[in-house]
Formats: structure tokens, sequence, C-alpha cells
């Protein structure tokens, strides 16, 4: 018995999903190169002033002296300067 060929649809559904995983591929490539954190220009940050301006930022949310959201605006800005350092 010989061999079924394929049908055109199923060869374009098959095409499309190439085509879709290709263009998936390639902008997952673009978001990781605009993500690409930048080169640090700055100096080298003081661990130990960052994690003590933490710790201030924390009691001056406990004691009312700071929001909530400000409190975590400023916690992220100071996390990511613990990553660059």
């Amino acid at each position: 018995m010989a061999k079924s060929r394929s049908t055109f649809g199923k060869m374009q559904r098959e095409q499309d999903k190439r085509n879709k995983a290709r263009e998936k591929q390639e902008r997952r490539e673009a978001r990781k190169d605009e993500e690409a954190p930048p080169a640090p220009t700055a100096a080298p940050v003081d661990e130990s002033k960052v994690l003590m301006e933490l710790a201030k930022i924390h009691e001056d949310l406990a004691e009312g002296r700071l929001s909530l959201e400000d409190f975590e605006v400023r916690q992220e800005e100071l996390r990511e300067l613990l990553m660059m350092g």
C-alpha cells in the first residue's frame, strides 16, 4: 500500500507553526537585547551605607514618617544599588 501524501492544509499548518516559532524566538532575542542591564559606570557602592539606609526606611515606615508607596519606591532603588555593587 502506498504512503498517504500530506494534504496542503496540513503542510500549511506546519509551515505556520515553524514561522510562529521563529518569530517568537526573534521577539525573545530582541527583548533580551533591550533589557540588558546597563554597564556600571559609577563608582562601587558602599553596601554598609545602603543597608543602613534600608534599615532607616523600614524604621520610618514603622513610625509612620514614610508612606508605603514611598517606601516601596525607595526600597527598590536601594535594592538596585546593592545588585550593581
